[in-house]
């Protein structure tokens, strides 16, 4: 696991021991303080998704290293070039191109 998700997964743990210590103990404290139990299952969703995605981040990230390694070494091809000017617009024009057919 990279830093990301354990980040998450601790602030996650701390926000549903702390919460349900809040919620569940029957202390009473400042409403406000309750919130503390949702932001810990909202950090768990993130832990989640960061721990899903984390193969995909490694590939992305190697991608993106190789094809900034092949920039640099400039062995990295150009486009081919476009064409100045359509075929047509070379001297000839579209009705006497239509006219040349039909006669």
């Amino acid at each position: 696991m990279t830093t990301l998700p354990k980040i998450c997964l601790a602030v996650s743990a701390a926000g549903f021991a702390a919460g349900g210590l809040i919620d569940f103990g029957g202390f009473n404290v400042i409403p406000a303080v309750t919130v503390v139990l949702p932001l810990g299952a909202v950090f768990f969703g993130m832990f989640m998704i960061a721990l899903m995605m984390e193969k995909e981040m490694a590939k992305f990230d190697e991608e993106t290293t190789g094809k900034l390694q092949l920039i640099e070494c400039g062995s990295v091809t150009p486009a081919p070039a476009r064409k100045s000017q359509p075929e047509f617009a070379r001297g000839h024009s579209v009705s006497k191109s239509v006219s040349a057919t039909t006669a």
